[in-house]
């Protein structure tokens, strides 16, 4: 069944692009560019929201725009213990971005995982993989493919 492993390689690149997100997401949160800005709340589970300028939320400022008490802000807020908390989590492939929320002008990231009640978000290719298993049953059932042809138009 030499047609299956293309959809090991799919599914490998797929689970490389959801940690990619992952990795990024921490980052940000590290370097203060995303914070914590909400929580939603289902029963049994619960999925955290972040997000920041680079996604079009607003910041949290010093009254009046004084430059003085933005400094301390964005100082404390680098510095975050939740953020931290979520990168690590994030890295340790504990939670995993599930998602983002798209709104007009912005968007928020949220991440969640098996500790927050949510089941881990894995590549999934199982209706896709079905319906080939499907097709590639009936084509032999009923049908004669030369699999020299079959071997010559699949390469990679």
């Amino acid at each position: 069944m030499e047609w299956k492993s293309g959809f090991d390689k799919e599914r490998e690149l797929i689970f490389a692009i959801q940690r990619n997100l992952d990795v990024v997401t921490a980052i940000l949160l590290l370097t203060g560019q995303i914070t914590i800005i909400g929580v939603f709340v289902t029963p049994g589970a619960f999925r955290i929201s972040v997000g920041g300028p680079i996604t079009g939320t607003s910041r949290i400022e010093g009254k009046d725009g004084d430059a003085g008490i933005n400094i301390i802000i964005d100082m404390i807020d680098v510095i975050d213990v939740i953020d931290v908390i979520l990168a690590a989590l994030l890295l340790n492939n504990q939670i995993n971005v599930s998602g983002a929320f798209i709104s007009s002008g912005r968007f928020t990231i949220n991440v969640s995982g098996p500790i927050f009640g949510v089941p881990k978000t894995e590549p999934a290719l199982s209706e896709l993989n079905q319906s080939s298993q499907f097709f590639h049953r009936t084509v032999s059932k009923h049908f004669y493919v030369n699999p020299d042809l079959v071997e010559k138009f699949t390469k990679d």
